[in-house]
């Protein structure tokens, strides 16, 4: 990267600088009390100069749009075309969250080329697998998102939307291919047929339970159901993304920067080896793939842990899978700044943290953007939260013009060198998960739940004790603090919706329905004993088209192709 005389020059003046820089720092600190760290435990050197990237090759840094993708996918960065607006929407009721949804959009919410894009995400209720209906459903119908669950109800909340235009995406846990199966049903009642479809369904069967500890299917089943909503829309809809890699939950769960990049590659790398078991080659699936990436606090790490991750994930797949499309190298990123460092106390700060990790977001060059609403650690996002959530994206996007140049921070001694060390660390743990037999059976044995967890008592630790620092929490706190109006779910939601769920069953044609999901008990019996005929989403589709509802077609999942306890799944 530099000639000899430049770093014999560098060695020189940096002697001279640590000489100064001494001097100074025992003025400041008492012996051995001068350090410092990045969350994730990193070493920092004071000053970071040429000597310390010297031996890291230019191919390893590159250009944007070039193998290995450190410093961005594509060749233009935001030059043409900002990042995609993707806050999450969900209120309660259908109709509720559609107005959400063009009050975001009158307000410049954009997708990519322009196009509406609309992230949403269901209630606790559907996260489980309930209808309004069903005595678990109760005290969660529209807590945390919105209750869609039935045809019926899409139709309220996609009404007029020109779905082959519109990009969908279905934010859903267990629940993945059930609703993926409903919208199939509502948009083919449209006149659309699966072809057209735009959107994306989360599909995060792999770590739902790594990142919640709540129920799911046995690890191996939710491996399969995965890479059947791949193998599926791999044949039939070339327009849909089929899985986002959840690694932004692996981060809120407790994980740091390196453990995050390791779970969430050695999950992709467990998929992709389940669907080249389904005959598909990896440039059939792999671009269609993307990652939802947490954008914590500790600016330059953050910032660093996107370039590490875009750098493994093209070499393991190059190497390991022999993808050959750039775009199955390809990490295509929606970050979600961190929901997890959002404090009750002081609300209004969140605004400041939500910005400037949203500012590294960009430096990062990700391909889109949600910024939760400074009230999210007290209820849903108000009306006023969600606009200024979206206002700092428009405010970095349009008024800070780092958008004119692509990746403004390659190059640097500090980034560059920082990105080694999370690649170095991040590959460290994969390479041990693979020693336990890759993701699926460290995650059996509980070994992936022990990383995380392990760190997330750490982090508790560092702030109970003051060591991390959170203002408003430990640091700088207020006897009185400013009252901030909360959005309040319409206490009728729960009434409406279970009256709604009523009235669907009662009117249905029962028969129709009964026969629909005897076929999909006896498709998932084929399924469970691993019968590849790949009828599972076909026949899933036909019991939505006979007014079968999310909860129902979960019921019939859960029955067949049992239904754990997470800690069923090891020791943490």
């Amino acid at each position: 990267m530099f000639d000899p005389a430049s770093l014999e020059q560098d060695h020189r003046l940096k002697e001279s600088w640590r000489k100064d820089f001494e001097k100074i720092k025992q003025k400041f600190t008492r012996k051995g009390e001068y350090g410092a760290e990045t969350y994730c435990g990193i070493p920092l050197k004071p000053l970071y100069t040429p000597e310390d990237i010297a031996q890291i090759p230019y191919s390893e840094i590159g250009l944007p749009g070039q193998f290995p993708f450190t410093r961005g996918n594509y060749p233009m960065g935001y030059q043409f075309m900002p990042w995609a607006n993707q806050p999450v929407i969900g209120c309660g009721t259908p109709e509720e969250t559609r107005a959400r949804m063009d009050y975001l959009r009158e307000q410049g919410m954009t997708g990519y080329f322009g196009k509406a894009f609309y992230n949403l995400v269901y209630d606790l209720a559907t996260h489980g697998g309930f209808d309004p209906t069903d005595r678990a459903a109760e005290g969660r119908i529209g807590e945390c998102g919105m209750s869609v669950y039935s045809v019926q109800t899409m139709a309220i909340i996609f009404k007029d939307l020109p779905l082959d235009e519109t990009n969908i995406v279905h934010i859903t846990m267990n629940q993945t291919l059930p609703i993926f199966a409903i919208y199939l049903a509502y948009a083919e009642s449209r006149g659309y047929s699966p072809d057209q479809l735009r959107g994306n369904s989360m599909n995060w069967y792999h770590t739902l339970d790594v990142v919640s500890g709540l129920a799911t299917f046995p690890p191996k089943i939710c491996d399969r159901l995965a890479a059947e909503l791949i193998w599926y829309c791999s044949k039939n809809m070339p327009q849909w993304n089929t899985t986002n890699l959840f690694g932004y939950g692996i981060e809120e769960a407790g994980a740091n920067a390196y453990e995050e990049i390791a779970v969430i590659v050695s999950a992709g790398m467990s998929l992709t080896r389940r669907c080249m078991e389904f005959g598909l080659h990896p440039d059939d699936f792999l671009p269609r793939f993307g990652f939802q990436i947490g954008q914590g606090n500790d600016f330059f790490e953050e910032i660093a842990k996107i370039r590490a991750l875009r750098k493994i994930w093209a070499k393991i797949n190059h190497t390991v899978f022999d993808a050959k499309k750039p775009q199955s190298m390809h990490v295509r990123i929606h970050t979600h700044t961190s929901g997890a460092m959002l404090t009750a106390q002081q609300p209004l700060v969140n605004l400041i943290r939500t910005t400037i990790q949203a500012l590294g977001a960009a430096l990062s060059g990700v391909q889109a953007m949600e910024i939760p609403g400074y009230d999210e650690a007290l209820a849903i996002p108000s009306e006023e939260s969600a606009r200024l959530a979206l206002r700092i994206q428009q405010v970095i996007a349009e008024e800070t013009n780092i958008t004119k140049v692509t990746d403004p921070l390659g190059g640097s001694y500090y980034v560059e060198s920082l990105t080694v060390e999370l690649e170095k660390k991040a590959m460290e743990l994969i390479d041990k998960i693979e020693e336990k037999g890759g993701f699926i059976e460290a995650w059996e044995t509980g070994y992936v739940r022990s990383i995380i967890e392990a760190s997330a008592r750490k982090w508790k630790e560092a702030v109970d004790s003051g060591r991390r620092v959170v203002i408003g929490v430990n640091k700088y706190k207020m006897q009185e603090e400013r009252k901030i109006p909360v959005y309040k779910i319409n206490p009728e939601t729960a009434r409406i919706q279970k009256e709604r769920d009523l009235e669907y069953k009662r009117t249905r044609d029962a028969k129709r329905h009964d026969r629909a999901m005897k076929e999909l008990e006896e498709c998932l019996v084929r399924f469970k004993n691993e019968h590849n005929d790949h009828s599972l989403i076909p026949t899933m589709v036909e019991a939505a088209r006979c007014d079968a509802t999310s909860g129902e077609i979960m019921a019939a999942m859960k029955k067949t192709l049992g239904w754990i306890d997470s800690a069923a799944l090891g020791p943490c």
